[in-house]
């Protein structure tokens, strides 16, 4: 009973990905007439770290296991983490189609001598340049550690395991930009989107919270 009720709540972020992956892939698959470059004298003095990749990939097991894990041990949290995914994917979405962006940041050639080469080429034979402001990378990293950080369960107050949150988060966000998979410009636009989107989101949920106690007050005068 439990888990299927779990499901149930689950449901929405399922389907949402699914429509967001569509989106996402039809965005990739339309070549722009023109595109913007977000790109700064910065970019240009970050190293190409090939190692970044691991954090970069961990970031795949990351979201879904801190989504999973809240659903299960923290509802609040899950409720205020997968809806602030939503909001920020679609707010990508949006932007993404209406300013195409696309960096030349890459390497010409990724180095054979790496350990991780294969990986970065892997990478970057299936992610284009395009499409990459805000980055959905860094902004979702944040908003999981936003929201783990106000977290309820044994977990999401544990010290180390904050700890161990804010490090892993730190270096996602890094890994965009010394793999060249997204510039300075990117980073900056999601930790702005991130902000905006939270205020708003604690604005309109304490709106809600205060009219429906006004409703439960006027409802039942007589209760105290």
């Amino acid at each position: 009973m439990i888990v299927k009720r779990k499901c149930k709540i689950l449901l929405p972020l399922l389907v949402y990905a699914v429509i967001y992956m569509i989106c996402f892939y039809l965005l990739e698959r339309v070549e722009a007439t023109s595109y913007y470059v977000p790109e700064i004298g910065l970019d240009y003095r970050i190293p190409f770290v090939p190692a970044f990749i691991i954090p970069y990939f961990l970031w795949f097991l990351w979201i879904p296991f801190a989504c999973i894990y809240a659903l299960f041990k923290d509802e609040n949290a899950y409720r205020k983490m997968s809806r602030m995914l939503m909001i920020g994917m679609t707010i990508f979405i949006i932007v993404s189609a209406l300013f195409p962006t696309k960096l030349h940041l890459r390497p010409s050639a990724v180095p054979d001598d790496s350990f991780f080469a294969p990986l970065v080429k892997s990478l970057y034979k299936t992610d284009t340049p395009t499409n990459v402001f805000p980055s959905i990378h860094v902004y979702n990293t944040l908003v999981l550690l936003y929201v783990i950080f106000q977290g309820s369960c044994n977990l999401f107050r544990n010290k180390i395991f904050r700890a161990f949150t804010a490090l892993l988060s730190l270096s996602i966000c890094l890994s965009t930009c010394f793999l060249k998979q997204h510039s300075v410009l990117d980073v900056i636009a999601a930790i702005v989107m991130l902000v905006s989107v939270a205020l708003v989101y604690e604005a309109v949920a304490r709106k809600w919270v205060e009219a429906r106690e006004g409703v439960g007050q006027n409802s039942f005068p007589n209760q105290e």
